[in-house]
């Protein structure tokens, strides 16, 4: 019986272990560092960014008229919307309050009033908050930025800094090229 009992702490403890083991984070597998692809990689990078911009420099008409159809029909349903709960407010008001057609209007049209005016009363409260803390969002998101940029730039070898060098020069040569034609 003292021998059970000296293993049963034995059995817990393992036990334990396989559990903990079980909730253990994996561990994340990140993309490749930049400072660690071949010179072919990254060569393939830089050129698919150019590509990139040539496809939207060629493309911008189109993507701007895509993005003003996307809006315009994202405003026509809220528009939408907002017509029907209007109707819907405007027949429970002539329902609960036995008024007319004009009267329900004024009355969504007062509250919509009252409504919109405390909203911008906070919005105009909220603004310098609101701008101090997106003015340092921006900032300290820009900042990690550019330190990681330097930390790549400083981490690859001097053979490809002058060859990354080397092909953002041509390729912003080409584009300029190809512009100017």
């Amino acid at each position: 019986m003292h021998c059970k009992n000296q293993s049963t702490p034995l059995k817990l403890s393992s036990l334990l272990d396989k559990t903990a083991r079980l909730f253990r984070k994996q561990a994340i597998t990140r993309p490749p560092d930049q400072h660690y692809e071949t010179d072919r990689q990254m060569l393939i990078r830089i050129a698919r960014q150019f590509a990139l911009l040539i496809i939207v420099i060629l493309l911008l008409d189109e993507i701007l008229e895509f993005v003003i159809e996307v809006l315009h029909f994202i405003f026509e349903l809220l528009h939408l919307f907002i017509e029907a709960i209007e109707e819907f407010v405007e027949s429970v008001l002539e329902l609960l309050l036995n008024t007319g057609h004009h009267a329900s209007e004024i009355i969504i049209v007062n509250t919509v009033l009252v409504v919109m005016i405390y909203g911008l009363y906070r919005f105009y409260r909220a603004w310098p908050r609101l701008y101090r803390r997106s003015k340092r969002n921006r900032l300290a998101a820009w900042l990690r930025y550019k330190r990681r940029k330097a930390r790549h730039w400083r981490a690859r070898p001097r053979n490809q800094k002058i060859k990354l060098i080397a092909a953002y020069t041509a390729g912003t040569a080409l584009l300029l090229f190809w512009l100017t034609l």
